[in-house]
């Protein structure tokens, strides 16, 4: 296996249209996914989350096929500028990738500061947590962090006390081996990857001043045929608008968690939605 941790081949998601889908709806898109906890994640050689649920809905109700392939995170980027990718799994708004794709918001995520319990404090900011503590933190390469938490990242990286890795696996791996005493995740992935490495009830999360809670929405190439594009933005549009965004985050995350993603509703996703 090289760097590139892929599939030996490239899996297809609904290769044959769902009952009721628009038959040859568009050609088939390539997807690229990566360890983020329950948004996408590895099951054997099968790829499973949220997004990879997304993708089927969006199948179901357009027709439009995808194939998924997986990538350390900051790969998936690097192959979606360069156009050999049509589709990321859940994104962060930025300028860079809107220079290559059109965003389709569908949820909402909130970076917390997830600490070991002997590391955990009351800290009302990620300012705060710099000045008065001397955890060390892990974080995944190419996440997109609000500028405010980025700052205090670079602080934390000039004080030896922060450390850029591949993805959320070897983050938590670790803090298992105690070589890390925390990182930065919303609750989607630091929950499964607690989960997974038996670290619940041995860690706290909390909200922190520099993170507010933001929209995720997956980036669809440019390159792709407007039409094409408009299926996608058609079919996740009305994922939101019905509730069955929230139905699919149910099938991973307990409904406290769910109903605190999206308190408020989805009206802002809706208005963020492109017009065309």
């Amino acid at each position: 296996m090289t760097k590139r941790l892929t599939l030996a081949l490239l899996s297809t998601l609904l290769s044959a249209p769902a009952a009721g889908a628009v038959p040859d709806a568009c050609a088939p898109a390539s997807a690229g996914l990566s360890d983020l906890g329950y948004a996408s994640y590895r099951d054997g050689a099968a790829i499973r989350g949220i997004t990879v649920d997304l993708l089927e809905e969006i199948h179901r109700r357009s027709g439009c096929v995808f194939q998924l392939g997986w990538y350390p995170h900051g790969r998936v980027y690097a192959q979606f500028f360069s156009g050999q990718l049509d589709v990321t799994g859940a994104a962060l708004r930025n300028t860079e990738r809107d220079q290559h794709g059109v965003w389709l918001p569908y949820t909402y995520s909130q970076f917390e500061l997830v600490l070991l319990n002997q590391s955990a404090g009351e800290f009302r900011s990620l300012a705060d947590f710099v000045e008065h503590s001397t955890a060390r933190l892990n974080v995944a390469r190419s996440i997109a962090y609000s500028p405010a938490t980025q700052a205090q990242m670079d602080r934390l990286q000039k004080l030896g006390r922060l450390e850029y890795v591949n993805d959320y696996g070897v983050v938590f791996r670790k803090i298992l081996a105690g070589r890390a005493d925390g990182t930065l995740a919303p609750p989607a992935i630091h929950v499964l990857h607690q989960r997974q490495f038996h670290l619940l009830g041995r860690m706290r999360a909390s909200t922190f001043a520099e993170s507010p809670r933001a929209m995720v929405g997956i980036y669809v190439s440019k390159q792709l045929p407007a039409a094409q594009r408009r299926r996608y933005a058609e079919a996740v549009r009305a994922i939101v608008g019905d509730g069955t965004v929230q139905q699919i985050y149910l099938r991973y995350l307990d409904a406290d968690v769910t109903r605190q993603i999206f308190a408020g509703g989805v009206r802002d996703i809706l208005d963020a939605m492109p017009a065309d």
